[in-house]
């Protein structure tokens, strides 16, 4: 095993979502390679929606701290997608919202951050990748220019998880060595 380790979060809690099937086929294709990999479940870090009056009076949320203390644990992370109204979650967006507030864990510096997502769609959630971008380098995340959107997604993985589909699953495996590449400088 190296002595990276990268973290997967999921911008969706919804039962049987694919952007939870695209992360787990992620950490199958990294522990592949040989990298650890933690697919992070939203869910056990409840956090409100943002906002700076409750930041004010109470600080961050619990579970906002608690995530940004597990995302300093990795060298890497993937934030997968999925896209609503041609954007990220709200979901996903609140997580990046509170998590930029924490100035004693920033866990937008210090490690590398690549982007992905999954539709039933054809366009594959692309769309929202470049919201996703946009905020990722307003934070000054440092994030591959690779990145994976999967269209098809109800029909693109196998009963082990494994993306079936030959150019996402070559895609994502040429992701995965140029994020591990990069999250080793930050070992």
């Amino acid at each position: 095993m190296s002595d990276v380790s990268i973290a997967l979060l999921p911008g969706s809690t919804r039962t049987g979502s694919v952007n939870r099937k695209l992360a787990q086929a992620f950490a199958l294709a990294l522990e592949a390679k040989g990298v650890a990999a933690t697919v992070i479940n939203p869910d056990d870090y409840a956090m409100p929606m943002y906002n700076g009056d409750d930041e004010e009076n109470s600080g961050l949320p619990e579970g906002a701290v608690k995530l940004a203390a597990e995302l300093t644990r990795h060298q890497g992370v993937i934030f997968v997608s999925p896209e609503y109204n041609a954007s990220t979650s709200p979901l996903l967006k609140n997580i990046i919202d509170w998590l930029s507030r924490d100035k004693d864990h920033n866990p937008y510096q210090g490690r590398i951050f690549a982007l992905a997502a999954a539709s039933p769609g054809g366009l594959g959630g692309i769309r929202c990748l470049s919201h996703l971008r946009d905020m990722m380098v307003s934070i000054g995340a440092d994030t591959l220019t690779a990145q994976l959107a999967v269209g098809g997604a109800f029909q693109a993985f196998d009963d082990d998880g494994k993306l079936t589909a030959e150019r996402p699953a070559a895609m994502m495996a040429a992701m995965c060595d140029k994020l591990i590449t990069a999250a080793k400088r930050y070992g």
